[in-house]
């Protein structure tokens, strides 16, 4: 199978991870596609993101595209500016901490190989929580995750990557700036019909930093997010 992909990476303040983790993304797409690009975000960041991000864009200007703006917006606002200037036939995601590995696409795109009706694969990582996340992080996805099915009736496990046909992203909403938006777009497009498949893959410890997601701030927004989407969900209600 002949693949066009698309990959969005996002950052926010990854300064001293995001060439190594860009680097990489390029080899795994180089080695695995035929026709590919590599969006970088920069989510507003503080550090100097944008301008290590734009040291890889100068070495390869025909697959890499950086995108900075200011002020930061949002895991779910970054995505959504990559996913706006993407082109190719399929899209997946990237963190730039580097816990997820891109051969691990590998995995979702093999789902679709052995069917090729499937048009957006998610993910699992079943042993994330030995492999890179902490009580807390565990305590936070699995209540989530919780929430999410009694607001929306959507249980599966969804852990924020997946490989989808740029296609759909066309003909749903997007409403979320916050990291609630790696669950709201594959709710959207499991409900709206489209065949899908899963997969797992393996995570591994961020290369250097700390998480800026878990924190009560973000968390308070994407609990909001996905009350919104619940609402809206059972009764076309749609709450700015």
């Amino acid at each position: 199978m002949r693949w066009s992909l698309s990959v969005v990476m996002f950052a926010y303040n990854e300064a001293e991870n995001v060439g190594p983790c860009m680097d990489e993304a390029l080899a795994f797409l180089r080695d695995h596609t035929d026709d590919y690009e590599l969006i970088l975000v920069d989510d507003g960041s503080s550090d100097g993101t944008a301008d290590a991000a734009r040291v890889v864009e100068a070495r390869d200007p025909d697959h890499v595209q950086v995108v900075s703006y200011s002020p930061n917006r949002g895991i779910g606002g970054a995505l959504k500016a990559g996913f706006a200037v993407a082109r190719k036939e399929w899209v997946s995601l990237l963190p730039a901490d580097g816990q997820v590995p891109p051969e691990g696409i590998r995995n979702l795109m093999d789902v679709v190989e052995r069917n090729r009706a499937i048009e957006f694969v998610t993910c699992h990582f079943p042993h994330r929580f030995k492999e890179a996340d902490n009580l807390k992080r565990k305590a936070l996805s699995r209540g989530l995750r919780v929430v999410m099915w009694l607001a929306t009736g959507v249980s599966r496990k969804l852990d924020g990557v997946y490989l989808l046909k740029r296609k759909h992203m066309q003909d749903v909403p997007m409403r979320s700036d916050t990291f609630f938006l790696n669950f709201e777009l594959p709710i959207r497009v499991i409900r709206a019909g489209v065949q899908d498949g899963a997969a797992t893959m393996h995570i591994r410890p961020r290369r250097a930093g700390e998480s800026k997601v878990a924190n009560g701030r973000k968390v308070v927004r994407v609990l909001k997010d996905l009350g919104k989407l619940g609402l809206e969900l059972r009764t076309g209600v749609v709450l700015k």
